[in-house]
Parts: structure tokens; sequence; C-alpha cells
């Protein structure tokens, strides 16, 4: 009898653990010794695969729901396959020219990008896509400009020494005149540069809206102090968009995981809390790396490996987005553990790397000229 060399054996094992996994998330089937032996190509007897899958079990990486049934991979199985890929799954030209052009957009649209953004990521990867800005608590204001965008529009674009980048849109009842406007931005910028972004409510009302006698002006400067006061409450903080699809992907049973993710949901500091371990972690994680010009990675947690037991039977697929070599926020997917992985780190690496090239264009661009 042939025997064969610890590493090479190893080697089979793997590439077995990787073709049930693969399987598993294709079909969501429990995957059997039958079915290897038929489709894997593994070119081994079907008691080779049989033994080999009892050692996988029994070493954590597959379990059966019944007795009788095929294996299914556990939260080890899907981590070491997650580890071992080697190669991602590129994304097809058409849906990258469709990130691209979806990207191209006038400084105009700045207000939504965020949200947009998640929808994006939701329609693209069937699953629940979001973003999460950074905590301003602690950040400074480096630049305040208001944009006329007409009679009745004005587009407000805060950029933080941190690299962060706020921006709203406000929709003004008594009109505001694009010279008034422009004036205005330049007195706000020479008395809120370095102030605290939690100051900026208080120092717009005693300073400038208290004083100020045009009522479009003053409009826009109510309209400002309520808009930092819900930044200094992280009220617009996370987008996440296509819950739904998680409703859509249901199995037998799992209705429970679905009660569990929307109950998560209303308590949105619970996630939030979550969403903010991952940006420090991605961060981290890119900086330890110590790549020149790699600005971000993709981070994936599987099921237990969530600090919340509802994602107990979920995936997150993440990665951080920066500006100026500093971790602005995060960008990222929900999805039940069976998920498409390749393609889901592929997708959020790309998405990453395009939100990052934007911000750089925003930041370039003078408001008041």
């Amino acid at each position: 009898m042939r025997v064969l060399k610890p590493e090479v054996a190893q080697d089979r094992k793997a590439k077995i653990l990787n073709w049930v996994v693969y399987n598993y998330v294709s079909t969501g089937r429990p995957v059997s010794s039958e079915l290897i032996a038929e489709e894997g190509r593994f070119s081994v007897s079907s008691a080779t695969i049989r033994n080999i899958l009892k050692e996988l079990e029994e070493e954590g990486y597959l379990y059966q729901a019944h007795t009788s049934g095929g294996r299914i991979p556990s939260d080890k199985g899907y981590r070491s396959y997650v580890d071992n890929v080697q190669k991602l799954q590129l994304m097809a030209a058409s849906e990258k020219d469709r990130l691209e052009n979806e990207y191209d957009r006038r400084v105009e649209q700045l207000d939504g990008f965020l949200k947009h953004t998640s929808r994006m990521l939701a329609d693209m990867s069937k699953w629940a896509g979001f973003v999460m800005s950074a905590d301003t608590d602690l950040d400074s204001v480096k630049r305040l400009d208001l944009l006329s965008m007409g009679p009745r529009s004005v587009l407000s674009v805060m950029f933080a020494h941190s690299g962060l980048i706020k921006h709203s849109a406000f929709t003004l009842e008594h009109g505001a005149e694009k010279n008034a406007v422009k004036s205005l931005s330049m007195r706000l910028n020479r008395r809120l540069k370095d102030l605290p972004i939690s100051d900026l409510p208080q120092v717009i009302f005693k300073e400038f809206l208290a004083k100020e006698k045009d009522k479009g002006l003053e409009e826009l400067l109510r309209k400002l102090v309520e808009y930092f006061r819900g930044l200094s409450k992280n009220e617009d903080a996370l987008y996440l968009e296509g819950l739904s699809r998680i409703y859509s992907n249901l199995e037998a049973g799992d209705i429970e995981d679905f009660r569990n993710i929307a109950r998560l949901l209303e308590e949105k500091e619970r996630f939030s809390g979550l969403l903010r371990e991952r940006l420090r972690d991605c961060a981290l994680k890119t900086k330890a790396l110590g790549e020149p010009g790699k600005r971000h990675i993709v981070d994936v947690t599987i099921g237990s490996e969530n600090s919340i037991k509802e994602f107990k039977n979920f995936s997150l697929v993440s990665s951080s987005y920066c500006m100026n070599d500093k971790a602005v926020g995060l960008v990222g997917i929900l999805g039940y553990k069976r998920m498409e992985y390749p393609r889901m780190i592929s997708l959020v690496d790309t998405v990453s790397s395009m939100m990052e090239d934007m911000l750089v264009e925003w930041e370039k661009v003078d408001f008041e000229d």
C-alpha cells in the first residue's frame, strides 16, 4: 500500500474541503461522498473520500445535520475556504463598467453618495449592502464649503482633518443669492477652521444665525445647525440597503434568522458597534501589511466569529475605505454564510477602491471658484 507524504495528504484533504464548501455554497445541499467521487475528479476511491470526510468532521471543518446525510461546512470550514482562496473570481467586465459608470458623478450628486453605494452593493451582490462613515466626535474641521445649486438649493460639503467628508443638500423656502452664499461660506471657513465638529452647532447658532438678517441665509444657517447636531449624534452614519434580499434567500426553518436580524437592526447602535469593530480591525490589518500603495484590505468574519449572537448564521465581508492614509469609513456586504465568497470579496475590494478614488477627486474641488 502506497503511503502519501504528509504534505501531499494534507493538500488533498484541503482540496476536498474546498470542493465541499464550494459545492454547498452553489447548491445549498449537503455534500455526500458519492457526489464527490462522481463529480470531484480527485482520482481516489470512495472509501478514501469517506475517510477524509470523517477526518474533516472530527477536526471540526464539517458536520452532518443528519446521521445518514451529507456534510455541511462549519464556521471553521468556511474560514479555511476563505483563507485558502488563491485567486479571486474576477467580476465580469460589464459589472466593472457599471461600477465605474455609477461613480462617474459630478459634484452636484454628492448628496446620497453613501446611500447610493450601499444600494449598489446590494443590487450587485444579491445580499444586503452597507456603508458606514466614521464617528465625528473627536474630529475637527479642515474646510466647510457651501455651493449654490440654484436660487433655492445649497450643497454643504465639510472636509475634516481625518479625511472624513460629510455632505448634505438643503432646499430653501426663501431664496439665497449665489454671491451671498459664497460670502457666507468664506466667513464660516474663517471662523470654523480647526474647531471640533461637535462645537459647530453652538458656534454657528450664536455667532452667525443670531445675527443674520437675510431670510434665505437665516434659513440656511438654521438647517446647518440642525444638520451638525445630527452629525454629533451619528444619526446618519450608517446606510443599509437590501435587507429584503436576505429574506428572499431564506430556506426552510430560517425565518428566525430574519427575525433576529430585523430586531438587531432596530437596535441600530448594536449593529453600528459591530461595524465599528470591523472598521478598527480592517484599519489595523491594512497598517500591519505595510505594503506601499495598499490603502485597504478586505476582511471576512463568519458566523460565530462575529461578536453578536444574532449573526451566528451570517457573514460580513467588509473593507475600510481610506483618505490621506486614514480609515474614514467601512463598506461591505451582509449575507448568509452560504455566499459566493470570492466574488463578494472582489466586489467589496473594487467598490472600496473606487470610493477612495472618488473622495480624493472631491477633495480637489474648489467650491469658491
